[in-house]
């Protein structure tokens, strides 16, 4: 994909919140849980909603209705099974969550810069333990209080001094996977981001700017053979023809989210209440999600053999 597509709206989007962080830190906090229940239809769960075309795509051949039949089975099952763990042990369903989330997003980064192999598991690690623990170590109050919103009994926050430390893991991680400058700075610029901002706001902007982004232009350059040196305008036309693929199962997605908190013996009153269900809803979904990427990274790695 093209460097200027995959770069200049991810760290445009950083910079513009960060600084918006800064400079009005209450205003920011306020807007926070509506901002990150914004990625309900922007990008966020738009980019999951093409997983049932993707295999099809990858391998060149339409996806046909027994297939689909399968596949929803399949997906369904593995985010039903996730559900009932979320409801007996909310907890430890929490914390797979945040590792979950760490693997599958870092990984997705680290497969645009290398090939499977050492310095894309210390990469992807890496990046993934910066954007969960950062959050962590700069607001821990705040962070942790979205934890009690998946978990209400979470119990109190660790010290903001054992999530600091922990950040020389993702350090030492990155320094083995030897990154050019560029991703340096990248990550220099996600530090600042998720420093300056509260966490829903951080988070949600590496979410929707940097992950979802990502992963919808790599649908691109799967589903349209896209190259590289592609002009950015047929780009941009062929993620605009995948968020219409999107449309359908995003609805679908946000009609079951109602639903969540009644099952889970959730009540919330407020937006930032709904974020706990929501957050929920998308771990869920990101189990199956993530084990989809997987196969697209193997299968495209053993395709190019």
């Amino acid at each position: 994909m093209p460097a200027r597509l995959r770069q200049t709206f991810p760290w445009f989007c950083a910079i513009l919140l960060g600084l918006a962080g800064l400079l009005f830190p209450r205003e920011a906090a306020a807007a926070a849980p509506l901002f990150f229940l914004s990625s309900t239809v922007v990008l966020g769960v738009p980019h999951g909603a093409c997983d049932p075309w993707v295999p099809g795509w990858l391998l060149h051949r339409p996806s046909r209705l027994p297939f689909l039949a399968v596949f929803f089975a399949f997906y369904l099952s593995i985010s039903f099974l996730y559900l009932l763990v979320w409801k007996a042990a909310p907890v430890a369903a929490t914390l797979l969550f945040l590792f979950l989330t760490a693997w599958h997003w870092g990984t997705a980064d680290a497969s645009l810069l290398f090939p499977p192999g050492l310095r894309w598991l210390m990469f992807g690690l890496g990046r993934g333990f910066w954007v969960m623990l950062g959050p962590f170590a700069f607001h821990t109050a705040e962070a942790w209080r979205v934890v009690t919103l998946m978990a209400p009994d979470a119990g109190s926050a660790p010290s903001s001094i054992l999530f600091q430390y922990l950040l020389l893991l993702p350090f030492l991680l990155t320094l083995v996977a030897r990154p050019n400058w560029m991703e340096w700075g990248e990550t220099l610029l996600l530090l600042l981001l998720l420093a300056l901002t509260p966490p829903l706001v951080g988070v949600g902007t590496y979410f929707i700017a940097f992950h979802a982004w990502r992963h919808l232009l790599r649908l691109a350059e799967i589903r349209d053979q896209l190259p590289p040196d592609q002009s950015v305008r047929i780009w941009l036309h062929s993620l605009g023809r995948l968020l219409l693929f999107a449309v359908p199962l995003t609805l679908i997605t946000l009609a079951l989210l109602p639903a969540l908190p009644r099952f889970l013996h959730l009540h919330p009153v407020n937006a930032e209440g709904w974020v706990g269900p929501y957050l929920i809803l998308l771990a869920v979904l990101t189990l199956p999600h993530a084990l989809l990427v997987g196969w697209v990274d193997w299968k495209s790695l053993s395709l190019k053999r």
